[in-house]
């Protein structure tokens, strides 16, 4: 049986998989060819070595789970700024796809100072873009930023805690009501 040529796009999303359940470590190209049916010469025509690799799997893992959510929130210039945090917040509570991707991208960053600024300057854009979407809820500077801290910090944890498990639409509920009294008690 001839071999398929795998598209980039089928490595990336394999690739992202992976890395999310077991690292840097998992990325072995010759099972991930076998896994998609394909020969290691389609990935070589893609990325040429690893690091490549890992490079667009980090900037694919951004562009869905970052830069699309903001566009795609912003897009919608009728939605009131509280109601942008809700949309945020639901978006935030509604997944547990990346498993352990967060986990090996900081693991990534404890032996690349190159990774390790990139997602600082992630997780400083996700920072960024809650504290605005705060600060057009009339909370002040200083009070938007601690508030996206504390959230920022409450996500990671309760993510942590639920990556394994089935959600429901009303985890994601909970979730939402249980952190919106928070912020608008903080601009009181």
């Amino acid at each position: 049986m001839p071999k398929i040529v795998a598209t980039e796009l089928d490595w990336i999303k394999l690739g992202l998989q992976k890395f999310a359940e077991g690292g840097i470590e998992a990325l072995v190209i010759e099972q991930l060819a076998k896994q998609l049916n394909s020969s290691k010469t389609s990935f070589y025509w893609y990325f040429k070595n690893r690091i490549l690799y890992v490079d667009r799997i980090i900037h694919y893992w951004h562009e869905q789970t970052t830069t699309s959510i903001i566009a795609h929130i912003q897009q919608h210039d009728s939605l009131e700024p509280k109601q942008k945090v809700h949309q945020l917040l639901s978006v935030m509570f509604s997944t547990i796809e990346g498993k352990d991707f967060i986990y090996h991208f900081r693991k990534l960053g404890t032996t690349s100072p190159a990774y390790a600024e990139l997602l600082q300057q992630i997780e400083q854009q996700r920072l960024n873009y809650m504290s605005g979407l705060l600060i057009a809820c009339e909370l002040l500077e200083d009070e938007a930023k601690n508030t996206s801290e504390l959230l920022y910090s409450y996500y990671l944890g309760w993510y942590e805690r639920n990556k394994h498990r089935t959600l429901n639409p009303e985890e994601t509920k909970k979730q939402i009501d249980l952190l919106m009294p928070f912020i608008e008690k903080n601009h009181s």
